[in-house]
């Protein structure tokens, strides 16, 4: 058979292979009836009793408690002298808390807190109820180890106590009254669910305007009605299920009823228990909900839902994907209710008539697995609004053989088993790309789904795992892997993790072009990579873990192969952190250790820390901060480069040394916040003792640190509801103007030079550029610190960084008094059709500045500085015009303006323009565009550039046309990176199949996938 198929959805696609066949109702039982206090599940659970005595029941822990039981959650606590518990734990990688079913007895009290009612307190005889936990169980401990030889009485109580089941034992009569807390009062339970048989409905219609012809016949042998119909039928079949209708349309067809077939041709047609085989041929459509299937010919079995297609063509919607997938099959055959297969199979999400590319298999085994939705919280089926039935969730995996994939008639593919969830919107080669530059050479970057191509039905559940396989012509072949999981569960934990596993190497046998005066750079080591992880989970007694690791090979690699992460992500460091927060106060270890001696990082061995925030003193009227740590540190410098070119350019930086020992500090503030005459105003003290074991000298040191001062704010606004405008697109206008004050006073015992700066200010990839710094830009030998006034220490101090409780650098603090000013302006109107006019924020600008009384000493000689300014405007929906500004009027301080615009229309493309004038401590006029621009229904360009008017250099450009085809996208690049010297022209393909999501993108635009809008 010359079969089509393929398409990025060509696994959520095999889940249509049977969409012919209706789903079954799920039969449920009746609903507990028990309920829950209202605590917050992530809350552990502390149980407590004088006596404790445990034993399994099937998949309950059963706890029989004797003696001043407690059981204490959040808020809710309930008491008792005895108590029966039923334990029901979570099972593993499943998103599903563990339940604790609680039946008490004797001076019960119990106290919860309710959405409505607020603090309830309830006392009785005996009570009953439901906790539910994604954290621990902390039981008391049972000195026996065995269980008893015979239930307590207080046990069947309790399980007769619980609504019916079929372990439980037959209810007695309860000799006290339970007393059931009502989650949300009021409101009634789920209705109960029946299995009751379903009544199917069959109707017979002509299917052409000439009618139809019946012959009716007997089988001699087993009684059986044979009905013939010729000149076409239409057969109408209701009460299903979840997919109600099915209509099934033939030129011929022959049906078989062991309880005959009068009134099947009535108006109303036939009620029962849908008891009808069909054979139909000629142009069979089989019609349910959004699928349709056409075929030749066709057997169907009514009531028992299966049956087999030959020569089918199918059109269908599947999970994730915004288009219709085409599939046909030499045979397709529904087993059983679960189980499908197809064979001679192809798809394809091409609407042609002859697809220029599809996926073919020789055969395609599909399994729908229904369970019905369960409540996470309270463990009950979860009901949909609409039939009142339980909600049905389908676990659709396929399996494949002989998979080839087709292009343009030929193949191009092979793999002999693919396994996946249809529900999952990805193939199993994830994405593919081709480019080519003057860096890397000709490269083929690919990314596969491990799990699909290993074929694991059952992954492992809110987890991630794919290899990367890369050709660079110029550098090697690299290999990669990444695992990410999100809200996880791990064996032997109960509480969920989220975090990932990234790791890519090289062998390397070419040399780094960095750009500038770094363009040929020989790597310190051949095989080169990174492994870089994070965990982070919630562990014992409310303690949050987080865990990284950052392995590099060496210095340049980010900056080389990632240069995204390089400039934007965190530090790849490695370390481990334990977190509790506990109201307003938060507890924390933390420990690191440099595995990159090229970076200069500090490893903490460990470090505690506490904070407390926002405590209220003196009857509300004071409020108190504070931060202390304490640890013992090594501030590791960064090694120099081995290459000599990079090595010319290097220099450590001034606070760069290699000093250890204890290092301590405990900062604490105290504000009064009052109204004055309209405005607020808080006079606060701060202040901090820090103890270092060695300061950048190698000596000890002992810091004492006090600030005291004022801070305020004022607000006024006003509204103009008579101004309108259609041309500006403004409703009324509503002005509001706040001004920000922070008058202070500093006084240190050391000078900020001397501290050893072991909380690092910037990131490693900030201080490389600090440390090129002062040979780029001011032409200064080895040796030699650049000028004070960029000297990152001293920017921190003027910004006030020591004024902060929470300040990541505790280090930064020296003498100085100042005033800081603020002036925020907000201007907002109306926008939106009548009856749902939203307010949006039409004009911001807002300018601040410093001014220093002692300018000489803490802004180099100049009383005002810091000035700054934000200025944005939404001219229209599509149209935002915006400017800001940054300035000191020392020597050497940042000077500088930018300004611009930008434009967006969603899917038709956007333009951005800007103009950066920096005369401080360099000068350039930098001015930046980029445009993006749909030209058709295949055609889709656009272009950047930067460019520095002071210097008359050309920066860079990026020019880009894309094909937009049935199939693919073709993009014709054509790059120039002035820095690297670098000038490519590449072709890029991407197959339209294998996008990742609802849309593929182009540079960033949105693309409605394939057949969104039907033929194309």
């Amino acid at each position: 058979m010359n079969a089509w198929c393929g398409s990025a959805c060509i696994t959520r696609a095999l889940t249509m292979c049977a969409a012919w066949v209706l789903l079954g109702i799920l039969s449920a039982t009746s609903v507990a009836e028990i309920h829950l206090p209202q605590s917050d599940a992530t809350r552990p659970i502390y149980v407590r009793a004088n006596d404790a005595r445990h034993w399994q029941d099937g998949e309950q822990e059963v706890w029989i408690l004797r003696g001043d039981c407690e059981i204490v959650q959040d808020k809710t606590v309930l008491k008792g002298k005895d108590a029966v518990l039923w334990i029901e734990y979570a099972q593993p990688f499943r998103l599903v808390p563990h339940k604790v079913t609680v039946y008490l007895e004797n001076q019960v009290n119990v106290t919860y807190r309710d959405a409505d009612a607020g603090r309830v307190q309830l006392q009785d005889a005996s009570w009953l109820g439901q906790l539910f936990t994604t954290s621990r169980i902390q039981l008391p401990v049972d000195p026996t180890k065995a269980p008893p030889a015979v239930a307590p009485a207080i046990y069947h109580r309790g399980r007769n106590a619980q609504p019916s089941d079929e372990d439980f034992a037959p209810k007695e009569p309860i000799q006290a009254p339970i007393q059931q807390i009502q989650f949300e009062g009021g409101q009634p339970m789920p209705p109960a669910f029946s299995v009751s048989q379903p009544q199917i409905r069959v109707r017979l219609l002509q299917r052409y305007s000439n009618g139809y012809q019946l012959e009716v016949d007997t089988d001699p042998n087993t009684g059986e009605t044979i009905a013939k119909f010729d000149a076409g039928m239409n057969l109408i079949v209701e009460g299903l299920g979840e997919l109600d209708t099915v209509s099934l349309l033939a030129d011929r067809a022959i049906v078989w009823s062991k309880n005959g077939i009068e009134g099947l041709t009535g108006p109303e047609g036939v009620t029962g228990d849908g008891a009808y085989e069909l054979y139909l041929e000629g142009n069979v459509v089989f019609r349910q909900g959004e699928q349709v299937v056409y075929a030749e010919r066709m057997y169907y079995n009514v009531a028992e839902e299966y049956g087999t297609i030959l020569n089918a063509e199918l059109l269908t919607p599947v999970p994730e994907y915004q288009g219709l997938v085409r599939l046909k099959a030499d045979v397709l055959q529904r087993v059983n209710r679960d189980r499908y297969q197809a064979y001679g199979a192809a798809i394809t999400t091409s609407r042609m008539g002859v697809p220029r590319y599809w996926f073919q298999s020789n055969q395609i085994e599909y399994t729908d697995q229904q369970s019905t939705v369960m409540n996470p919280i309270t463990g009950e089926a979860q009901i949909d609004p609409l039939t009142g039935q339980p909600k049905i969730d389908h676990k659709r995996l396929a399996t494949s053989r002989n998979n080839t994939l087709y292009f343009g008639g030929y193949p191009v593919f092979y793999w002999p088993v693919l396994s996946a969830d249809i529900n999952d919107p990805v193939f199993y080669l994830n994405k593919i790309s081709f480019k080519n530059d003057d860096v890397f050479g000709f490269q083929v970057r690919t990314e596969f789904d491990n799990y699909e191509i290993l074929g694991i039905d059952e992954p492992w559940e809110g987890t991630e795992w794919v290899t990367d396989l890369d050709f660079l012509s110029e550098r090697g072949v690299g290999v990669g892997t990444r695992f990410n999981f999100d809200q996880t569960y791990f064996p032997y934990f109960n509480n969920p993790a989220t975090g990932f596993l990234d790791a890519w190497g090289i062998y390397d046998t070419g040399k780094d072009n960095l750009g500038a005066d770094r363009r040929s750079l020989t790597p310190e080591t051949d095989l080169r990579g990174r492994v870089w992880g994070r965990h982070r989970q919630m562990t014992f007694f409310d303690w949050q873990f987080t865990g990284e690791l950052g392995l590099i090979s060496d210095r340049n690699f980010l900056e080389s192969f990632y240069e995204k992460d390089w400039d934007t992500q965190k530090d790849f460091d490695t370390s481990f952190e334990l977190k509790k927060l506990v109201d307003n106060q938060s507890f924390n270890i933390y420990g690191s250790s440099r595995v990159n001696d090229f970076f200069m990082q500090t490893e903490w061995m460990p470090k505690l820390d506490h904070y407390m925030l926002g405590q209220p003193l003196l009857f509300d009227r004071l409020t108190y901060f504070s931060h202390s740590s304490v640890g013992y540190a090594r501030l590791r410098p960064s090694t120099a480069p081995e290459d000599p070119a990079d090595a010319a350019t290097y220099d450590p930086l001034p606070y760069e040394v290699d000093v250890e020992g204890l290092v301590g500090t405990t900062r604490h503030e105290i504000d009064l916040p009052m109204e004055l005459f309209g405005s607020k105003v808080t006079p606060y003290a701060l202040g901090d003792v820090t103890y270092q074991g060695q300061d950048i000298n190698g000596d000890d040191l002992l810091r004492g640190y006090a600030q005291g001062g004022i801070r305020g704010s004022l607000m006024a606004w006003s509204v103009n509801r008579a101004a309108q405008s259609q041309l500006l697109n403004i409703n009324g206008i509503a002005h509001k103007v706040t001004l920000y004050g922070d008058l202070y006073y500093a006084d240190s015992s050391q000078d900020l030079s001397r501290m050893a700066i072991y909380n690092n200010i910037n990131d490693d990839s900030q201080e490389a550029f600090q440390r090129r710094f002062k040979f780029n830009t001011y032409g200064l030998p080895a040796g030699t610190p650049v000028p004070t006034a960029v000297d990152p220490r001293y920017y921190a101090f003027r910004t006030n960084q020591q004024g902060w409780v929470t300040s990541p650098v505790g280090e930064i603090a020296d003498d100085v008094s100042a005033a800081n000013l603020q002036l925020r302006q907000t201007w907002q109107t109306k926008r939106g059709g009548p009856g749902n006019e939203k307010i949006i924020d039409w004009i911001r600008f807002d300018v601040g500045g410093t001014v220093f009384p002692d300018a000489d000493r803490d802004n180099f000689g100049e009383t005002v500085g810091l000035l700054n300014y934000q200025f944005d405007w939404q001219i229209g929906n599509r149209l935002n015009v915006f400017s800001n500004g940054f300035w000191d009027l020392f020597d050497d301080g940042l000077q500088t303006i930018t300004v611009g615009s930008y434009i967006n229309r969603t899917q038709i493309g956007n333009l951005y323009v800007s103009y950066t004038n920096t005369i401080q401590p360099f000068e350039t006029q930098l001015i930046i565009a980029s445009l993006q621009y749909r030209l058709s229904e295949k055609w889709f360009g656009g272009l950047g550039t930067a460019y520095d008017l002071k210097e008359n250099t050309n920066l860079g450009q990026n020019i880009f046309l894309t094909r937009i085809g049935e199939s693919s996208l073709f993009t014709f690049n054509f790059n120039v990176d002035t820095s690297r010297n670098n000038v490519g022209i590449g072709i890029n393909f991407e197959p339209r199949f294998f996008a990742t999501g609802q849309y593929s993108k182009i540079n960033g635009e949105p693309l409605p996938p394939l057949g969104a809008y039907g033929l194309e």
